[in-house]
């Protein structure tokens, strides 16, 4: 069996960018780059034109049953090629709305079933997230520095959750560091069995 990785942070923490640097590394690395595939659902049924309007809309676009449907189709994803190939799933349960934040997660049930052998949650500072998105929003809100914080202290708090459910332990890496230094050492972990 190939590691499987479930990758989270909050938005702006460089998933998308170290999961493209690992694709560069490990040619067989297979991702599940959740929003993407939250964004095809949502396209299909006329409700949002892109990740940018998906980002902006948030809970005002994505019901329960669209991420739920989605999360089958990671459990489905997931069967077929772990048993082959690294396999990365980029997610984050935690959304930053206009009243506040909501969260969305698996069911410790269904997160059992997902069965990632590693859990790594980015994580960088809050100006360094604020920067990130002021230069490239791609529809996510503009934040404050305490909302920024808040939203990392509640995604890693859904990933410990996950990881205590599960025995598996959770690590946290600051993004950051250069994204080609992170990812040959993330590379060196998925690589190990």
């Amino acid at each position: 069996m190939a590691e499987v990785v479930y990758l989270t942070g909050a938005p702006a923490t460089g998933k998308s960018t170290l999961t493209r640097a690992l694709k560069e590394q490990i040619q067989d690395l297979q991702i599940f780059e959740f929003g993407e595939r939250l964004t095809a659902r949502l396209l299909s049924s006329g409700r949002v034109s892109d990740q940018t309007e998906l980002r902006s809309r948030s809970a005002g676009a994505i019901t329960l049953d669209d991420v739920r449907e989605v999360d089958r189709e990671l459990l489905d994803f997931v069967a077929t090629h772990r048993t082959t190939r690294p396999v990365i799933i980029d997610s984050h349960a935690v959304t930053k709305e206009n009243y506040g934040y909501r969260v969305t997660p698996y069911s410790l049930k269904e997160f059992e079933k997902l069965g990632p052998t590693q859990i790594w949650v980015l994580y960088t500072e809050p100006q360094v997230a604020l920067q990130r998105i002021a230069n490239n929003a791609q529809g996510r809100p503009q934040i404050t520095e305490e909302e920024a914080r808040f939203h990392t202290q509640l995604q890693a708090s859904v990933a410990t959750t996950y990881g205590m459910h599960l025995g598996t332990a959770i690590h946290f890496f600051d993004s950051a560091a250069p994204c080609a230094e992170l990812a040959s050492q993330l590379a060196a972990r998925l690589m190990r069995s």
